[in-house]
């Protein structure tokens, strides 16, 4: 059943602590318009060069699911998209051919595997770190009294990531044949979300993980109805999350003035400490979203991270949005 808009306040009141059942879909009975929930899952082995992204998404209001992956060896790229009519998500994962997912552990490990007649990926994601849900460190009134009720109608989210050590293997086959396995080694990152998302009204954002031997680093950093929601987390071995209020994002395009090529991402945490990272991208993968009102571009890019004399593999995400209207 689909609801024209969310209930604020119903939303707030009824907000419970996480458990291990929010691994799973969130049936609230009815749904808002341009609801979604979803799993992101990805890793990078850079010794040898296999790089993996993948999203399930349900999508409520309008009774389908989509399926994504990027997987890229040795620079070479496979991207798979499907769309699948779902009116409920099934206790059974495997409702896709090529793309399956599995939860082996709640809040802690999950096995994706990918396949097609060129190659088999089979790969175990366990967290490094726990879970971490950003409401956790939120007041629910003062980002109302912050950003406006409004917000809530296009992209809020209730949210958690987690860092992830990624060990597995992947098949190359010609012919049906297995020609060479390589064993999967990385680091990686997960994430599930659920509420609004109406894509092409949000006008920019900037998401990044950057992983290091010790440390993870996750920011997100969006623009929408005038306001800049920001907000992010490192994760360190031994010690407390630090939580990011402020990002400032300076990118280096290639010649089209759209395509990231570099950043360098300012970052004051809750203390008022900065720090800087700079990330320089590896591969890049462009995935447009069109829609009735306008055009979503998002660039998923593989980056190498330098932080304070470490450097790290992740994911730094950029979109934006244009609308017919403007």
């Amino acid at each position: 059943m689909m609801n024209n808009e969310i209930n604020l306040e119903e939303l707030i009141k009824n907000r419970v602590p996480m458990t291990e059942n929010d691994e799973y879909m969130h049936d609230w009975g009815e749904f808002p318009k341009y609801h979604n929930e979803s799993w992101y899952f990805n890793f990078i082995d850079r010794p040898n060069k296999v790089y993996f992204v993948t999203r399930l998404s349900l999508h409520m209001d309008k009774n389908k699911s989509r399926v994504l992956a990027l997987l890229v060896v040795d620079d070479k790229s496979k991207t798979y998209f499907k769309e699948i009519p779902l009116e409920k998500m099934p206790e059974n994962w495997e409702f896709d051919k090529p793309l399956k997912y599995y939860c082996i552990k709640p809040m802690e490990e999950w096995r994706v595997t990918f396949e097609d007649k060129r190659m088999k990926l089979d790969v175990n994601l366990k967290g490094r770190f726990p879970v971490f849900n950003s409401a956790d460190v939120e007041d629910p009134d003062e980002f109302i009294k912050k950003y406006g009720k409004e917000v809530f109608q296009v992209a809020i989210q209730e949210h958690y990531e987690q860092p992830m050590i990624a060990t597995g293997t992947l098949e190359l086959k010609r012919k049906g044949e297995v020609y060479e396995t390589r064993t999967i080694k990385g680091f990686g990152n997960r994430d599930h979300s659920w509420g609004i998302r109406h894509w092409v009204q949000i006008d920019n954002w900037n998401w990044a993980s950057a992983q290091f031997e010790d440390n993870t680093i996750i920011i997100a950093r969006s623009e929408l109805m005038g306001k800049s929601i920001q907000f992010g987390v490192i994760y360190s071995k031994g010690k407390e999350n630090r939580i990011i209020d402020k990002i400032d994002v300076i990118t280096e395009t290639e010649a089209d003035g759209k395509t990231p090529v570099s950043s360098t991402f300012v970052l004051t945490d809750r203390q008022g400490i900065e720090i800087t990272i700079k990330s320089k991208t590896i591969f890049s993968m462009y995935l447009p979203l069109p829609s009735r009102s306008g055009k979503t571009e998002i660039y998923e890019q593989v980056a190498i991270f330098d932080w304070d004399g470490k450097q790290g593999d992740g994911i730094s995400e950029y979109l934006m949005s244009t609308r017919d209207n403007e």
